[in-house]
């Protein structure tokens, strides 16, 4: 009898496995943003340089590794759990897009190799061998002239007068006046340390950022700044990058254009009447910054090295859209939306559009 009773038992369990599992929307399309990998300063040093490998800006093989990673990551979610995207790579499903810089083109190729790695790759119909080595498949990665690029360079003086709008929501706050004022008494030694004459608190965002990649990499910072000037430049820079961006104001400037191109597709991709089922967008902790400040939900944090935020669009059995939201594969909550979710229309309908 006890045996019987167990039977009956995982048999209601699989009855109900399986009814949550037909009752799982499906997910329809995608679109991730991404950051690149791990790379080199920005900036230099004056007064203590360093000799990088490649040069300044540059993806590192770490950072190569990380979009690897993320990659393979995306395909289980994309082609081994919701199937939307083939097992190998057909033209017409995907769309790629990077800035001009060689570190988001690189992380995004590595970033591919992870979603379609080698020997997924094509073959010659009259030989049957891999078309490439290791039977690799190559997908287009598009791009367009940096001084053309309005989607992907949020921070452009160009086409958003990011400084203006620093100077308009950012730099005459209180909270930005004060952090200067306690800093600005070391402005002339950590200059003379560094060899970069600093004026302002915005300066420390490369700053902070070199000093932030220097201890990654092990290479000492400059002799005459001690380890509490390191440690109080880094979270300085920190701060200011992330307060530039919380100014929900800020936002939405600068990321509406890209917010509106990925609400288009998504869009377009409700109406079922294009192949299209995934688009990537290969940019910078910027890019991510802005798009979370112009939905209304900005970061605490810089975006660390190969982060992703996601938009999936899922349709229900019974015909209904809605849109979820993730950083980093954690759901954020967007304001004018359910906890988790948006329906098609409210996202179609945000302010940050």
């Amino acid at each position: 009898m006890a045996r019987f009773r167990l039977q009956v038992a995982l048999f209601l369990l699989a009855l109900a496995f399986c009814a949550r599992a037909a009752a799982e929307d499906r997910l329809v399309f995608a679109v991730d943003v991404i950051r690149h990998g791990d790379r080199t300063p920005l900036l230099d040093f004056p007064a203590a340089p360093h000799e990088w490998a490649g040069g300044l800006g540059q993806l590192t093989p770490q950072g190569v590794r990380q979009e690897y990673e993320l990659g393979s990551r995306l395909r289980s979610v994309y082609v081994d759990r919701y199937h939307l995207l083939p097992p190998s790579y057909q033209p017409g499903t995907m769309y790629v897009r990077s800035s001009d810089i060689e570190r988001t083109l690189m992380s995004a190729q590595s970033m591919l190799a992870g979603l379609y790695p080698h020997g997924t790759g094509p073959t010659d119909p009259d030989t049957g061998k891999p078309s490439l080595p290791d039977a690799a498949q190559p997908i287009p990665i598009h791009t367009i002239a940096n001084n053309e690029e309005s989607l992907l360079f949020p921070d452009s003086n160009v086409f958003y007068r990011f400084d203006d709008l620093l100077v308009q929501f950012v730099t005459t706050t209180a909270a930005w006046r004060e952090k200067t004022e306690a800093l600005k008494p070391q402005f002339a030694r950590w200059s003379q340390a560094t060899g970069i004459t600093i004026k302002d608190l915005y300066q420390f965002v490369l700053l902070s950022d070199t000093l932030l990649i220097d201890k990654i990499h092990h290479v000492p910072p400059p002799s005459t700044l001690s380890e509490d000037d390191v440690k109080t430049i880094t979270e300085a820079g920190r701060w200011a990058f992330v307060a530039a961006f919380k100014a929900v104001q800020v936002g939405r400037v600068t990321g509406h254009e890209l917010l509106n191109a990925i609400a288009d597709d998504i869009d377009e991709a409700s109406r079922q009447k294009s192949p299209l089922k995934y688009v990537l967008f290969s940019a910078h902790d910027s890019t991510i910054m802005s798009q979370m400040s112009a939905l209304g939900a900005p970061l605490d944090a810089v975006p660390p090295y190969a982060s992703h935020l996601n938009f999936s669009l899922f349709r229900s059995e019974g015909g209904d859209y809605t849109v979820k939201v993730s950083f980093n594969d954690k759901p954020v909550s967007v304001p004018g939306c359910g906890a988790e979710s948006c329906t098609l229309a409210q996202f179609l309908a945000l302010p940050g559009r």
